[in-house]
C-alpha cells in the first residue's frame, strides 16, 4: 500500500491504495466526469499534492506543489505510462520523478484573454460559490462557465479554473483563522441528529422549495416520517449574511394522501429542537406553513478537502 489519499471526479476517496489500483485510476481519466486525479500523502503536509487532468484522450496535465502556490509546478504529457511512473514515484518518496517531465512554474491566477469586466462578474459568481462551502473546486469553476449565457463574453474552463484558483487560496487562509466550530458545524450537527431521528435530512438540496419537495420522498429512507432541508438558494442567502431559511414537512398518509397540519407542526418542532439543541437561534412561531429561521448565523463552512488551481482538481 502507498501512504497517500487519492481523490477523483467521480469518487470515491480512497486511502493507502496498491500502486495496481492508483495505475488505474489515472489510466481512466478523461472520460466525462472523471477527469482528473489529486494525490496527497500520510501524513498530511500542507500544500503538498500532485495532480493530473485530462479530457478525452488528449494530453496529461500533471501539477505539483511543494507547500505554497509560488512553487507549484505543471507539465504536459501524452505518454500515459510516464505519467503513471511520476504519481508512483512520487507517492514512494523518491526524487526521478522531479526530472521526468519538462516541469514549468505555473501561473496560476492571471487570465489575460479576458476584459476586466467579464473577470469581475465571474470572481462574485465564483465567490458566492466558494462561501457557500458544499461544491468543491471543479464543480465550481464549472458553474462560472455556466453562468455566462450565449449573448455573453465567453469563460473557457481554463480562465474559470484560473479565477477560482486564488479565491480558493484566499478562502483558505481565512479557514485558518477560523474557531474550531463555526454555525456551519451546527447545522450539519443538527441535521445529523435530524436524519437519525426519522427524518429525510438533506442540506444545500436542489434547486428550489417545489423542486426539493418533489425530489426528497425518492431519498425517503425505512420509517422516515418527514422531511427537512435547504435549498442552492438558501445556502447563497445564509453565505451573504442573511441566515438560513430551513425547509420541512412530513410525508403523505397513505390513506389520505396528504399530511396533516398537525403531522407537519411536529416535524417543525422536532426540527427546531435539534437546532437549538445545536446551539443555533432558530425562530419558528409554529405555523406548519411557515419555514424555520436560523438568525443571525455566521455563515463559515469549510471548502471540500481537494487539490487546488491548475487543473481544477
Amino acid at each position: 500500500m502507498l501512504e497517500i489519499s487519492v481523490k477523483t471526479e467521480s469518487g470515491p476517496d480512497r486511502s493507502r491504495p496498491g500502486e495496481a489500483e492508483l495505475t488505474g485510476l489515472l489510466r481512466r481519466i478523461g472520460a466525462d466526469d472523471d477527469h482528473f486525479v489529486v494525490v496527497e500523502r500520510f501524513p498530511e503536509e500542507a500544500q503538498a499534492f500532485v495532480q493530473a487532468w485530462r479530457d478525452d484522450e488528449g494530453p496529461f496535465t500533471v501539477e505539483y506543489r511543494d507547500g505554497a502556490p509560488e512553487r507549484h509546478f505543471r507539465a504536459q504529457s501524452g505518454d500515459a505510462e510516464r505519467v503513471v511512473e511520476v504519481f508512483l514515484d512520487w507517492a514512494r518518496g523518491g526524487q526521478a520523478w522531479r526530472t521526468a517531465l519538462d516541469w514549468q512554474w505555473a501561473d496560476l491566477y492571471s487570465t489575460p484573454g479576458l476584459d476586466p469586466e467579464t473577470r469581475a462578474v465571474a470572481e462574485q459568481r465564483a465567490r458566492q460559490q466558494i462561501h457557500g462551502g458544499f461544491r468543491d473546486f471543479h464543480e465550481v469553476a464549472q458553474g462560472v462557465c455556466e453562468a455566462f449565457g450565449p449573448e455573453d463574453p465567453p469563460v473557457s474552463l481554463d480562465d474559470a479554473r484560473r479565477i477560482v484558483g486564488g479565491l480558493w487560496e484566499e478562502r483558505l487562509a481565512e479557514q485558518a483563522e477560523w474557531p474550531e466550530v463555526t454555525d456551519a458545524d451546527r447545522v450539519a450537527r443538527a441535521f445529523e441528529a435530524l436524519d437519525a431521528q426519522g427524518l429525510t435530512a438533506r442540506m444545500n438540496y436542489s434547486c428550489c422549495s417545489n423542486c426539493a419537495v418533489g425530489e426528497i420522498a425518492h431519498e425517503r429512507a425505512e420509517g422516515d416520517r418527514g422531511f427537512v432541508f435547504f435549498h442552492f438558494q438558501d445556502t447563497d442567502a445564509a453565505a451573504e449574511g442573511h441566515g438560513l431559511a430551513v425547509r420541512y414537512g412530513a410525508y403523505a398518509d397513505a390513506d389520505t394522501g396528504e399530511a396533516a397540519a398537525e403531522d407537519r407542526a411536529a416535524v417543525g418542532r422536532t426540527v427546531v429542537a435539534a437546532l437549538t439543541g445545536a446551539g443555533l437561534p432558530a425562530q419558528w412561531d409554529g405555523d406548519p406553513d411557515r419555514v424555520i429561521e436560523v438568525a443571525p448565523l455566521d455563515w463559515r463552512k469549510r471548502l471540500p478537502r481537494t487539490g487546488t488551481t491548475g487543473t481544477g482538481a
